[in-house]
């Protein structure tokens, strides 16, 4: 009996010994892995962060190239900016019939006219209605605008009493007169031409010129249909 319960004994504690090595192995196992699994995530985590690193790397160089660039371009179109002289602005070109047009569209005094010799000082209106016209001169025609280059012709009554354009006689070929338009411009004309012909001719407005010419025009004393031509170019 004591033999046996002997036996018993030694059958658990080798059998206890078997099964604490069993647990220690597998304790050990899963520390391994756990330390393998550790070494790969870490290597993982290394190698993730190297190419984070370098891929801010090359996005920063990338950034500085391009920024290099950008100034280089900009320092190279400032310096074309200085080179190329501004185009000069295009002088508006329009027809006599346009320009006409446009003046008559104002509708208001358009400027004044100044003689020195025969002291008239006068407003000049946009179109040549009759009320208007038996107070001032008025604007008739014009191949180029006021006191630009091209022909402009004025007219106005000879009353034959010193007002208006009664004097206009008195006036020979060298005299000058001004004309001081609505927007400020101020030019001195100067007499190139004067003649006397009928109502009805009006080829001097088809004669070409380089300047600002005006041209006066009025009765004469003897008659109605005749008319006092006077050209008058600026200086």
């Amino acid at each position: 009996m004591k033999k046996s319960l002997k036996f018993i004994v030694i059958f658990f504690i080798i059998l206890l010994i078997i099964v604490m090595l069993f647990i220690l192995n597998i304790i050990f196992k899963n520390k391994k892995d756990n330390n393998e699994e550790n070494i790969i995530i870490n290597e993982s985590i290394a190698n993730e962060i190297t190419t984070k690193e370098e891929k801010d790397e090359i996005l920063v160089v990338g950034i500085e190239k391009k920024s290099k660039v950008s100034e280089e371009n900009k320092t190279e179109e400032k310096q074309e900016a200085e080179q190329t002289p501004e185009p000069e602005p295009k002088e508006e070109v329009l027809d006599a019939s346009t320009w006409t047009q446009n003046i008559y569209n104002l509708n208001m005094e358009i400027g004044t006219l100044y003689i020195p010799k025969t002291g008239l000082t006068t407003a000049i209106y946009s179109n040549s209605n009759v009320k208007m016209m038996e107070k001032m001169p008025c604007f008739l025609y014009s191949t180029g605008g006021l006191n630009r280059k091209g022909i402009t012709l004025f007219v106005g009554h000879n009353r034959r009493n010193g007002k208006i354009f009664s004097e206009n006689k008195k006036l020979n070929i060298g005299d000058i007169f001004y004309f001081k338009d609505y927007q400020g411009t101020e030019l001195e004309y100067t007499i190139y031409d004067k003649f006397i012909t009928n109502e009805g001719d009006i080829s001097f407005l088809n004669n070409q010129v380089d300047s600002p010419v005006i041209v006066l025009s009025c009765c004469t004393d003897a008659s109605d249909e005749n008319r006092i031509i006077i050209l008058a170019r600026a200086n």
